[in-house]
């Protein structure tokens, strides 16, 4: 036998030999990777029933009084510092919601109150003014009355007086 051929075989078969054990290292061993998980949860709030109902304060302008009607805003927010705001179609700016008969008006208030009558002491929300909301649950108490000791409400026409208000949660 060739020396030459016996050297070139044993050293083709101790190559094969590396080869293939670096085949079966490289199929044996166990790769690490990552991948990361992330979310971003933002600030919201949710009304948790149908809303607040519709109110139907009482006004007499001879004796300039009236009982306020309440209903409630009850919601659920996630956030901190959640508000909410109160806006009707007339926005004037000056703070004060206005209900109209044609072109008959009659300023009203909406106060956070369970009861109120249109007096200061129900210390009405400004028309557009965030108020806020707790965050959680929480359940907020709207109460609307006509302004008493306005002389534009004293003087008010006989008839059938109705405002939009929108409220805007701002979580």
């Amino acid at each position: 036998m060739n020396h030459n051929h016996l050297a070139r075989t044993c050293t083709a078969l101790i190559a094969g030999a590396a080869l293939f054990t670096g085949v079966v290292t490289a199929a044996g061993a166990t790769p690490t990777n990552t991948f990361n998980v992330s979310t971003t949860i933002t600030n919201s709030c949710t009304v948790t029933d149908k809303g607040p109902t519709d109110l139907t304060p009482t006004y007499t302008p001879v004796s300039d009084s009236g009982t306020g009607a309440e209903t409630s805003l009850n919601t659920f927010c996630n956030g901190e510092g959640p508000t909410v705001a109160f806006t009707d179609a007339a926005a004037t700016g000056s703070g004060t919601f206005i209900m109209y008969d044609g072109a008959s008006q009659l300023d009203y208030q909406i106060s956070n109150n369970a009861a109120c009558n249109g007096t200061s002491g129900d210390f009405p929300i400004l028309e557009g003014a965030p108020q806020n909301l707790t965050p959680g649950n929480s359940s907020y108490d709207i109460c609307a009355a006509v302004i008493a000791g306005v002389g534009l409400n004293t003087a008010v026409p006989a008839g059938s007086y109705t405002d939009t208000v929108t409220y805007t949660i701002s979580p």
